[in-house]
């Protein structure tokens, strides 16, 4: 037997197999990565969540020495963290913001990296 008719044969095995016996199990084959995308969108919001409620207040600093601070940081360019003073309806610690100050319109910050502006007097702790 040649090439050819080996290749004739597997084609007339694989098409009499898939036109007889294969039977497709349909969405369920699909279901393990519906059921894996899921659990990992939840282990990913259940972590989130836990990291919310166990992030407390840093300690108050006063708007003097927050301003020192932003300023020696636009100056120096060298990257700050910044907790708001702001909380959600669920009593939720505001999240900690990351970035270079950019520069400074009336009384807010701006930051890198973060699409909105920083009141100073809503500022509660600077590093």
């Amino acid at each position: 037997m040649d090439n050819q008719d080996k290749l004739n044969y597997q084609l007339i095995n694989a098409a009499h197999f898939f036109q007889n016996d294969y039977q497709d199990r349909g969405m369920v084959k699909w279901q393990g990565y519906f059921l894996s995308d899921h659990t990992e969108d939840v282990g990913k919001y259940s972590k989130n969540r836990l990291d919310n409620v166990k992030r407390q207040d840093y300690e108050e600093m006063s708007e003097k020495a927050i301003s020192q601070y932003l300023m020696k940081a636009f100056d120096q360019q060298f990257k700050v963290t910044i907790q708001s003073r702001n909380h959600n309806d669920q009593g939720i610690v505001s999240p900690l913001y990351h970035g270079k100050v950019l520069g400074f319109q009336d009384n807010n910050v701006v930051l890198s990296d973060n699409i909105q502006v920083f009141p100073l007097p809503d500022i509660l702790y600077v590093k």
